[in-house]
């Protein structure tokens, strides 16, 4: 911390500032600590330039601290290592027996009685107990992936495909090439997949038209449960629990911003701060960390990422198995490594440097993270929550700059689909279906489908016309509901068909071979009919969510427009993820109609009422005036409200009009008279001369960037820093 920092105490937390604090700044960080001390809301208000941030950082990070250092005893490890007590030694045999690369990289414990530790690769006896540092990287997620990692890369110096078969598929063998092939032409998926249907005497045996092959499994026998120590149960012992009852549980604290850029200004803050080395974590998108030469220059570059993991075309992406270099870097190396607050462009830069994905880096790193950085919609969309596996309950959630949350709120369980996507979902569910795979939960969606489809079709002659070539037709959630009544989806029955989206997700299945189980690979949908499937069940959920609570706020609109589409384009919404279409090299643009389906949330409330189970919800920005109407429309009681004064004091703010510049001239800035050199020679004389007078940054805003462009060329660049806005 800086020689002039200063040291508060607020509500019985110790708070390290890097500067003297405004009183708006101790106002809003005595707001925040009550709020996480009694698990209250906090709804916050202070001007733009009155050090919000860093209040939220210190005040936040204080309070977690103070927590750790009430769930661990003093005499234990520091600070870093009160996150978790060290677990008595394990003797039991699953633990003390050398294990396989298999169980290496599927087991979840440390393997505390091995001879050599795996990190500092150092020997000590069996049983006997961590030293400080070991301790501290027995705790760090490096240690954990270097340890899953360990057996499955010393064979090999080229390590970059050497992967967690938990964590990625195999590369497709020659075989399974073969066979995706035969999709292409046209053979049947069940005379091409007879490894999901056949199995006889431990082999399963693939048949084609042309020849017949035998794939052999050679199951491995499980070992027998643990009855020596707490793996019994297959889970790992917690770690946060007293010996006489309930421990303190430390919660994450999730700080969301507006946008990525913002995310840059917030670990500068940190940075400043006496909590830089706080473990963090920052969660972006492809499009900010993605470092593949293919994918990140393409387009959809989520779905290539995900066709890459899959080694469908028998192709692997290096970095992403690289994932592990990059933690281990980010939490164990000084620098050139991230030892202090790192932002998306540090991470980038090391991850390109390690030829490891930054991507995946930053998810692994949010299990050990104190602190987690996103976007807010990473925190109020259920798909993104769910696809990065955040789990709010009982956590902090700081959103910053959210003024505008309420839309985002409603974006956020909104969607919309079209009835070519719709068709392309049928079209594969149908191959699932007449293929016999997972026939008994594809069929169900398959219906799903069929009747929004056939809705759709019936509908279409009650549109209005709005505008050229546009037409729409809007249903309140309550009628929408009556609509899928009658296709048989309904409060009771869509818990059913949820269970049967999860399971054709599935990547894998058990099957009973020779008295045991083992996992094999089942074919699911390719991701556009996967997303097509998450978006509609994450919107039914909604206006079926606590007896359909939240009916009244969703419209439900069908809109008929008409686009321009290629041959090519028209060919690539019908592909599937077993069959590829040939595609008809055709330039020829055709008008095509498209039907929109649109659910739209007109309450922000849904968005918030999955977020019942947080600890502690803050809010802040510069302008939530009127409070009330603002929790209203969140639905959220934010028990603790401040409207902070700003740090310039009145006396020093005067407000008032310039009717004439330095030379006389009246400035109407009308647009006859903005637009003549007169009017923006004068202007530009009069902020010379203010800048002149000051001898101090200036921010002007102007109306245009026209009119912005012309003053930036009157004013000489060797004077007063001068920021202009539009």
């Amino acid at each position: 911390m800086p020689s002039d920092g200063a040291e508060y105490t607020i509500g019985g937390v110790k708070i390290l500032f890097p500067c003297k604090a405004y009183p708006s700044q101790l106002a809003m960080m005595n707001a925040i600590v009550k709020g996480l001390n009694n698990r209250q809301h906090c709804l916050l208000e202070s001007p733009t330039g009155s050090g919000k941030s860093l209040a939220l950082l210190c005040s936040a990070l204080s309070w977690q601290k103070a927590l750790y250092e009430k769930s661990v005893p003093a005499s234990s490890c520091d600070k870093e290592d009160r996150k978790a007590e060290p677990s008595p030694p394990c003797h039991c045999k699953c633990h003390c027996q050398p294990k396989s690369n298999e169980a290496s990289a599927s087991g979840t414990h440390s393997a505390p009685c091995s001879a050599n530790c795996p990190d500092t690769g150092t020997s000590r006896k069996p049983g006997s107990p961590l030293t400080n540092t070991e301790c501290k990287e027995n705790e760090t997620l490096a240690s954990k992936l270097s340890a899953k990692k360990k057996l499955s890369l010393h064979a090999s110096e080229n390590d970059d495909f050497q992967v967690d078969r938990k964590r990625i598929r195999p590369l497709e063998t020659e075989q399974q090439v073969r066979k995706r092939q035969c999709f292409a032409k046209g053979v049947q998926l069940v005379d091409a997949l007879e490894v999901y249907h056949q199995r006889k005497n431990g082999e399963l045996t693939v048949h084609s038209e042309k020849s017949m092959k035998t794939a052999t499994f050679s199951p491995q026998t499980p070992p027998d449960p643990c009855t020596e120590c707490s793996c019994s149960s297959g889970k790992e012992p917690d770690k946060k629990k007293k010996e006489n009852g309930d421990r303190l549980c430390v919660p994450k604290i999730f700080f969301g911003t507006r946008t990525h850029k913002q995310i840059t200004q917030i670990s500068r803050e940190l940075k400043r701060t006496a909590y830089s080395c706080v473990p963090m974590t920052i969660l972006s998108s492809r499009d900010y960390t993605c470092i593949h030469p293919v994918v990140s220059n393409s387009s959809n570059r989520n779905e290539m990422c995900v066709e890459l993991l899959e080694g469908k075309h028998g192709k692997s992406c290096s970095y992403y198995h690289g994932v592990h270099k990059l933690s281990e870097q980010h939490a164990l190396q000084p620098p050139p490594g991230l030892c202090q607050a790192w932002d998306i462009e540090d991470l980038v830069s090391l991850g390109r440097k390690l030829r490891a994905c930054p991507y995946f880096a930053a998810r692994e790193l949010m299990v050990g993270a104190d602190i987690v950085f996103c976007p807010y919609n990473y925190l109020l969309d259920p798909q993104i929550r769910d696809s990065m596996d955040i789990n709010l309950k009982d956590q902090v959630v700081i959103l910053d700059e959210a003024h505008n949350i309420e839309d985002c709120a409603r974006e956020s369980v909104s969607y919309g689909v079209t009835e070519r996507q719709l068709r392309a979902a049928r079209e594969e569910l149908d191959f699932m279906v007449n293929n016999n795979i997972r026939q008994k939960h594809h069929e169900p969606l398959r219906a799903v489908c069929c009747s929004l489809i056939n809705w759709l079709q019936e509908s279409s002659g009650q549109l209005v016309e709005r505008a050229y070539e546009t037409a729409c037709k809007v249903w309140s959630g309550k009628e929408m509901l009556n609509f899928l009544y009658q296709m048989g989806i309904t409060g009771i029955t869509f818990p059913i068909l949820q269970k049967h989206l999860v399971a054709v997700l599935e990547k894998e299945e058990k099957v009973s071979m020779h008295g045991r189980e083992e996992l094999i690979e089942v074919p699911v949908v390719s991701p556009a009919a996967q997303i097509v499937l998450k978006g509609l069940f994450m919107v039914l959920a909604c206006l079926f969510k606590e007896n359909s609570r939240f009916a009244d706020d969703y419209r439900v609109a069908l809109q008929q427009t008409y686009t321009w589409m290629t041959e090519d384009q028209r060919d690539d919404s019908d592909t599937s993820s077993f069959f590829t279409r040939p595609k008809h090299k055709k330039s020829s643009r055709q008008k095509t109609l498209v039907h929109m389906l649109n659910f739209w949330c007109l309450n922000p409330a849904v968005a918030f009422s999955d977020l019942n189970e947080v600890r502690t919800i803050v809010l802040t920005s510069g302008t939530l005036s009127p409070m009330d109407s603002f929790s209203s429309e969140l639905g959220v009681k934010f028990s603790i409200q401040l409207e902070a004064n700003h740090v310039i004091r009145n006396s020093q703010v005067w407000v008032g009009t310039v009717g004439a510049g330095p030379s006389g001239r009246k400035l109407c800035a009308t647009f006859q008279h903005a637009e003549t050199f007169e009017f923006q020679d004068e202007v530009g004389a009069l902020l010379l001369s203010v800048c002149q007078t000051l001898g101090q940054g200036i921010l002007c805003f102007l109306p245009s960037y026209k009119v912005r462009k012309s003053e930036l060329l009157f004013f000489p660049s060797n004077h007063t820093p001068l920021k202009m806005h539009c």
